[in-house]
């Protein structure tokens, strides 16, 4: 595996930070933007039309884009820096925690930096983006996050056989990808190539109760008790698929 620091077009950058303050999208995802850039007036962009507030957000990033050209360049090789060390036991970490020879696959993953706190990511073209304001630490924990994302799909597919769109919001396999990584870098070696972070997984997650039990501790039992990853991957998809009205709900509600 290999991955690649580059920095993110601001186009496409933009896409996805305008996508996010459409009407329609919920105020846990596009509040983000506002509290990274203080020049944003958040309470003033969200009276607006949407099509007056996009022009304004754009016109806005656009300034920010120049502003902090130097900022993402220094910040790019930042991590690429802090990146060596990890690299050279990625294969390991992830083959071993997988029991899946890791050695020859995703050697073209890309990290894109740029002005987007949400990072998105690409599943299928194995790419993913990182807040140029991150600490190194954190944009290395944040990579391995994606990583770690790109290996379960990578073998969930080559065992299920199934459309990788599926892959993606709002479909269940996206929802349990997103607990499961939570689960698998706390308890293998991946965890142990950074120091972790408080959340690995959405913070609105680690208090989630589904039924009766918290997530991450049914999650936790799974993955301990797993005969080998495809075992833990049917029978977590298993559970999500039998709760999911209450988990939609619950992930609804956080994401007010």
């Amino acid at each position: 595996m290999q991955l690649t620091w580059k920095q993110k077009d601001f186009e496409e950058d933009l896409d996805f930070i305008l996508f996010l303050q459409q009407d329609d999208k919920p105020a846990w995802w596009s509040k983000r933007l506002f509290e990274v850039f203080p020049s944003l007036n958040y309470e003033y962009a969200r009276k607006l039309p949407e099509s007056e507030r996009l022009k304004y957000i754009r016109k806005e990033m656009e300034k920010l884009s120049v502003l902090h050209s130097d900022d993402i360049q220094n910040s790019i090789k930042m991590f690429q820096t802090n990146w060596i060390p990890v690299a050279k036991k990625l294969n390991q970490a992830y083959s071993s925690t997988f029991g899946y020879d890791c050695t020859k696959i995703l050697n073209d993953m890309v990290g894109f930096v740029g002005l987007d706190p949400v990072c998105p990511r690409n599943v299928q073209e194995y790419t993913f983006d990182v807040f140029y304001k991150f600490e190194p630490e954190y944009a290395i924990f944040a990579a391995l996050h994606e990583i770690t994302h790109f290996v379960w799909f990578y073998i969930w597919h080559e065992y299920f056989k199934d459309n990788p769109d599926e892959y993606d919001t709002p479909h269940l396999k996206w929802v349990l990808s997103e607990i499961v990584v939570e689960t698998i870098i706390r308890n293998s070696e991946i965890g142990n190539l950074v120091k972790q972070p408080k959340h690995i997984a959405y913070s609105y997650f680690y208090e989630m109760e589904i039924n009766g039990k918290l997530l991450f501790d049914t999650m936790k039992k799974l993955y301990l008790e797993r005969k080998d990853i495809y075992d833990f991957m049917e029978k977590s998809y298993n559970f999500v698929q039998q709760n999911e009205p209450e988990l939609r709900k619950k992930i609804a509600e956080a994401e007010k």
